[in-house]
This record gives C-alpha cells, sequence and structure tokens, in this order.
C-alpha cells in the first residue's frame, strides 16, 4: 500500500529533477519555516487536515452536466480542453479525502492534472480514465477510488432514463473514507523516498512528511488594477466568464451561457479567491483527439483582488509551480481558493479581460 503514494513522490522528483529543480533540498529549518510547512498546500491557509493526503475529482464539465456538486467547495479547481475540440474536463481538488463532499458528476480521470498535481499526491477519484491516465496511474503506481471497481459500495447512481451514464454519478468522503484501506488507497502523506530523511519513520509508525505548498502563497504585490471580469474561451461552444465581486473579493464563475455555475450542493455560485491562467504549448497526442501539453514553463495571467498580473510560470524549487512577474521578478500568491486554467495555442483559445465599463484591457 505504502509503494503508491511512494510514487508520487518519486514521480514529483524526476518531474522538478528535469527542469534543474530540488523541491525537497535537505536543510535545516527555523521554526517559522517549519509553521510555513504546516499550511494547508493548497491554499496557503491554515491546514485542517495535516498530514492527510488530498483528493482530486474529475467531473464532467459538458453541457449535459448542468448540476454539478460540489465546485464552490474546492480549494482548487482546474479546468482544460483535454479532448477534442469541444467541452472541457473538471478537476476539483480538497484537502483530504474527508473533507469531500458530495460531488460529481464522476468523470474519467485525465493524466494532465494527475501531472500538475503529482508533487501533491492526491487521492483521484474517477469514473474510469482516459488510456493516458491509466497508464500514468499504473507507472507510478497511483491507486484511484474508481466507480467502475467500486461500483455502488462507494458511489451513486442518480440517472434516469435517457441520461447519459457519464453524468449520473456522485460520491463523497463519507461515502469513500470507509473502503479507501481495503482499495489498498493511504489517506496519509507519504515521505520521500531518501531514507536517511528526516521525515522517513523507520519504526513503521505514521508519517510525519509534509506537502509542499502547490503554490508559492505569500503577501502579493501591487498588480494593473480594474480587472473586473475575464472571459476564457476554451473552444467554440465551450467557454467559462468570471466577474469580480467586491463585497466577497472572489471571482464568481458562469458557465458558457453566461449562468451561474452553482453549487449543486448549496445552490450558490462558485468564486475563487485566485484566477490563474496559464499558457502553454498543447499539442494532438499519438489518438488524434486527446491533448497534451507542455507543463516545463509558460507565461498567463494571474487575478486577485481586482488586479491582474502578467506572469510566467515553471515548475517551483519551495513550491510545485513559480510564479513570476513579467520582469523575472518572484511573485507571491495570495493565500486563498484557486482556479487554474491551462490554454494553449488551439484554434479559438481567446482570454479577455474587461474593465468595470466592459472596455477590454491587458494585464500589462
Amino acid at each position: 500500500m505504502k509503494k503508491h503514494t511512494l510514487a508520487w513522490a518519486a514521480l514529483c522528483f524526476s518531474v522538478l529533477m528535469l527542469t534543474g529543480c530540488a523541491l525537497f533540498a535537505q536543510q535545516s529549518r527555523s521554526a517559522a519555516e517549519e509553521d510555513t510547512l504546516a499550511l494547508d498546500p493548497l491554499t496557503g491557509e491554515a491546514a485542517r487536515w495535516p498530514g492527510q493526503r488530498p483528493a482530486a475529482v474529475f467531473i464532467d464539465n459538458g453541457p449535459e452536466a448542468s448540476r454539478q456538486w460540489g465546485i464552490g467547495e474546492a480549494s482548487v479547481v482546474f479546468e482544460a480542453l483535454t479532448e477534442g475540440e469541444n467541452s472541457t474536463s473538471l478537476c476539483l481538488v480538497y484537502p483530504s479525502l474527508e473533507a469531500v463532499p458530495k460531488t460529481g458528476p464522476v468523470a474519467q480521470g485525465r493524466d494532465l492534472y494527475l501531472q500538475l498535481l503529482a508533487c501533491q499526491q492526491v487521492i483521484p477519484i474517477q469514473r474510469g480514465a482516459t488510456v493516458y491516465a491509466a497508464n500514468f496511474e499504473d507507472y507510478y503506481e497511483v491507486l484511484p477510488l474508481d466507480a467502475l471497481s467500486l461500483g455502488i459500495k462507494g458511489f451513486t447512481y442518480e440517472g434516469v432514463w435517457g441520461q447519459p451514464d457519464q453524468i449520473s454519478w456522485t460520491t463523497s468522503g463519507a461515502d469513500l473514507l470507509p473502503l479507501a484501506d481495503s482499495a489498498g488507497v493511504s489517506l496519509h502523506v507519504q515521505p520521500k523516498t531518501d531514507p536517511s530523511s528526516a521525515d522517513s519513520d523507520a519504526s513503521g509508525g505514521e508519517s510525519t512528511a509534509k506537502l509542499p505548498p502547490l503554490l508559492p502563497f505569500g503577501e502579493t504585490a501591487n498588480g494593473k488594477e480594474g480587472a473586473s471580469s475575464v472571459e476564457l474561451i476554451f473552444s467554440p461552444s465551450s467557454s467559462t466568464h468570471f466577474t469580480y465581486d467586491e463585497g466577497t473579493g472572489q471571482y464568481l464563475m458562469a458557465r458558457s451561457d453566461g449562468s451561474p455555475q452553482t453549487d449543486a450542493n448549496t445552490s450558490t455560485q462558485a468564486g475563487f479567491d485566485n484566477l490563474l491562467i496559464l499558457y502553454s504549448a498543447p499539442s494532438l497526442r499519438d489518438d488524434g483527439y486527446c491533448w497534451g501539453y507542455d507543463l516545463t514553463m509558460g507565461a498567463g495571467v494571474y487575478l486577485n483582488g481586482g488586479s491582474v498580473w502578467s506572469i510566467l510560470w515553471m515548475p517551483g524549487v519551495d513550491s510545485t509551480l513559480a510564479i513570476y512577474n513579467s520582469d523575472g521578478t518572484a511573485l507571491n500568491i495570495h493565500p486563498g481558493t484557486s482556479y487554474i486554467a491551462l490554454m494553449g495555442s488551439v484554434a479559438g483559445q481567446e482570454v479577455i479581460l474587461r474593465d468595470s465599463q466592459g472596455t477590454e484591457m491587458t494585464a500589462n
């Protein structure tokens, strides 16, 4: 059971080595640094489930999936065009399996999100997987919690006559927790594979290993003010809209047709503290249908608190992703929930920023 989560750590190390980074550099840490490591690696805020592996739930985002559960309670939401030229897919990330509310409709696992979350040792929650995600999980010995194997023991079928099967399955942490052990899935963060590590527990007791933060959380430098809304056009038939709400300090999410992206658990509109749009170089894979993305580096846009930054991104040393201003200086990300989109040179993809008057603006 332990080898599966150790494989995540090995993957994380190998990914960062490709970019010349050493994520888990051996060094003495001050008390202040130890306090920083105790923060939630997904949000940079106080950790409520320290030492537990985050959970990543893949959900359907097609036009038929008009009801989506759990999107408003996720710490991080990823979105990208992963197959074809129509609908995007979503990945909702929670700080632990216990923290997963009712969520769905549960969809196929996608390897793009597993690659981005490799250092977080996530527990994949899925209904089957694309061939690339299945190969990824196989190669790195990552055990998912899968509706195709667990069935109604851990997932609930909510389909009706004529409804597509892919939008008919939901689950929750409460449903899956009793099954994790028998499925071989460890809930706890595993130490890196270096046996000399101080985080390794030679006695076989509970690990004291800690995850790196997903983003470089900290005090954010001043950006360009007045960014009131952004439209992400993934394809002619798929776009996501955000409007900044000064009252909550969040960016409220809307679907392609402009209707609010509500969480079916609460009937409230999903909102995020941070928006990160990461530009990457996509390419069609050998099946001619699925998209692969270059995750070594790229440009992008960051929005927080009504301000916008033009950014550069790459794998980091102290965090999974390092973020820089366009002039190359390091940029911190404000602690809080995040929406992260991967976009590139796919025909028709576009990011449109607007100010409070509805006039298009740039991040520079």
